[in-house]
């Protein structure tokens, strides 16, 4: 049985899946990215907080209690004004640490910045796979994939049947 760990990127799927009229469940996206066939050995959610917001705070425990590994960090504001908390050395740092343990690295995120440990990974013999929506997918990470889950396609096996009406765990702009 091949050997997996995912890395999801929760502002970047979070904020694709947002616009493109939905929520994610984060079960069923597992789910699906680890079939039956694959022994999952991680899964790990990284994204940024706001220590204010209870709504995110309560997923994320949520999130912890249904098997991911969350590694957050505290959201704060760029010098053009937008708030982020960027974790791409964390998540790189972790595909880094489990390639030993796996055979499949999964990484969910379209971010240009990760091209570069994903390319260090596969050099070193690491199958990877990267799932995401098109419109917010670089070229630059496709290039460096064994395969790519085209999310657009598949977003009906991880769809929130009941979303939340007032629930957005990024938004953080009522709170500046």
């Amino acid at each position: 049985m091949m050997r997996c760990a995912v890395f999801i990127d929760g502002n970047n799927l979070f904020h694709s899946a947002r616009n493109l009229g939905f929520e994610v469940d984060y079960s069923k996206l597992l789910e699906m990215l680890t079939g039956k066939d694959r022994l999952l050995i991680r899964a790990s959610f990284y994204t940024g907080v706001d220590e204010s917001a209870d709504k995110q705070r309560n997923f994320l425990r949520w999130m912890r209690r249904n098997g991911f590994m969350v590694v957050q960090k505290p959201v704060k504001a760029d010098r053009d004004g937008l708030r982020r908390a960027n974790l791409e050395v964390e998540i790189s740092t972790d595909m880094m640490a489990f390639a030993e343990k796996v055979d499949t690295i999964i990484l969910v995120s379209g971010n240009e910045d990760f091209a570069y440990p994903l390319s260090v990974l596969a050099q070193r013999g690491t199958r990877i796979e990267v799932a995401g929506f098109r419109s917010a997918m670089a070229s630059k990470i496709l290039d460096c994939a064994d395969r790519y889950i085209d999310l657009d396609s598949l977003s009906e096996k991880f769809r929130k049947e009941n979303p939340y009406e007032d629930h957005d765990p990024y938004d953080f702009s009522e709170r500046l």
